[in-house]
Formats: structure tokens, sequence, C-alpha cells
């Protein structure tokens, strides 16, 4: 399985997350910033560069607003759901 490490210790907001979830994703330019997005990218054939199975780490989200340290919670509620409902190995850890 490969992983991924990302710290988001710097992210502001919403955006800057997106931006450093995407990129590991590999997630194509269009893609929305949202989490039905991310789900639709997650289960679908062929929409990121980076397919499953895979985990991702994210660290500091401590450091960040809470804002996005809540973002961040919402992201691995999807990816856990992704995982039990539709049998698809991704990993979403908050250190």
């Amino acid at each position: 399985m490969r992983t991924f490490k990302i710290d988001v210790a710097d992210c502001l907001n919403a955006g800057d997350v997106y931006e450093r979830i995407l990129t590991v994703l590999r997630a194509p330019d269009w893609h929305g910033h949202n989490l039905d997005a991310l789900w639709d990218s997650i289960t679908g054939d062929e929409i990121n560069g980076l397919v499953p199975p895979y985990s991702i780490t994210v660290t500091g989200h401590e450091q960040a607003p809470a804002h996005v340290s809540a973002l961040l919670f919402r992201f691995k509620t999807v990816f856990d759901d992704v995982q039990k409902d539709q049998n698809i190995h991704v990993e979403f850890n908050l250190f």
C-alpha cells in the first residue's frame, strides 16, 4: 500500500486543505472543492491519478485553525465511509 504524509499546520482555510489533499490524490484541475466531489473521485473510475489502495496521514491539524481541523475530520468520515460502504481500501489518519 502506498502511504503519504501531509502537514496541514500552516493551512488557513478549506482551499489550502483541498489543495494539499487533491495534490496527493493527483486529482484533475477541475476537481470540486466539496465532500461529494471527493467521494466521487475516490470511488469513481480513473478520475484521480492515484488509485487505491493507499493511506494518507495528516499531521499538524491541531495547530491549524479550528475550522480547518473540523474539515479534516469530515474528510476522515468520507474516507472511512468509502472503505466501509464501497469496500475500497483507502485510509485517512489524523495525527
